[in-house]
């Protein structure tokens, strides 16, 4: 054993050194094999919680898109409906402006109409009395008053043979304007259920009546029109 350098108190001392080592691994190597299980499943469970994490914030991701998605989908209709809620308004507003410059156009016309229609009534009297005068200055003597206000009457608003059964609404139109008493006489003459009336100074004098496409014109411009045209 010497010879081969194996000394013999040095190899007791080196064999029990290795069973107390040997021991030691024995006794250390479960709960080093269980630890490193432990550590390896940590890993493992580390690695999954990741794999989730990752598909959660995948997830996440794509649950945030579709709500910003959805969320500007509901902003671009707002702001349309806002557009066309703008549109309407501003339609409605300029329907609106259109509708009053429609009526203070029309309520102009009307008080220039009826201001017109109270000069031509005052000129009517005026016209009666030169008529008048002119009249007894031909014949060199006085008129009856009454006789000459029939005259003056029947110029303006005598109603043409004809017109009876013209039709249920009749416009009058007059070169001047007429009394109620002329009014009414006319409706009786016409048998219409409706009249209306207009005046038109350019007739010169006498009726024009109108129902539908029906004329009945006896005005004193359409007598003059159809002498000159028998002149030529």
């Amino acid at each position: 054993m010497e010879k081969l350098g194996i000394v013999g108190g040095n190899l007791i001392f080196q064999i029990i050194n290795f069973l107390i080592l040997f021991g030691g691994l024995l006794l250390a190597w479960k709960p080093l094999v269980k630890a490193l299980e432990a550590r390896r499943e940590k890993i493992a469970k580390g690695l999954e919680d990741a794999r989730a994490a990752e598909d959660a914030r995948a997830n996440a991701e794509r649950e945030a898109q579709k709500i910003i998605d959805q969320r500007r989908a509901e902003g671009a209709k707002m702001i349309d409906e806002a557009r066309a809620r703008g549109e309407e308004q501003g339609k409605a507003v300029l329907e609106a402006a259109q509708k009053d410059a429609d009526d203070i156009r029309s309520r102009a016309r009307r008080e220039a109409e009826e201001e017109r229609n109270a000069l031509l009534g005052e000129v009517r009297t005026q016209v009666g009395q030169l008529a008048l005068a002119a009249a007894e200055r031909v014949i060199g003597q006085s008129l009856d008053e009454k006789k000459a206000a029939g005259i003056v009457a029947d110029f303006f608003a005598k109603t043409p043979a004809g017109v009876k059964g013209l039709g249920s609404s009749v416009e009058v139109i007059s070169a001047l304007p007429l009394s109620d008493a002329e009014k009414s006489k006319i409706k009786d003459e016409t048998g219409a259920k409706e009249v209306t009336y207009r005046v038109d100074p350019a007739i010169l004098g006498g009726l024009v009546l109108r129902a539908g496409d029906k004329v009945v014109d006896a005005s004193v411009r359409s007598n003059l029109q159809g002498l000159a045209a028998q002149v030529r």
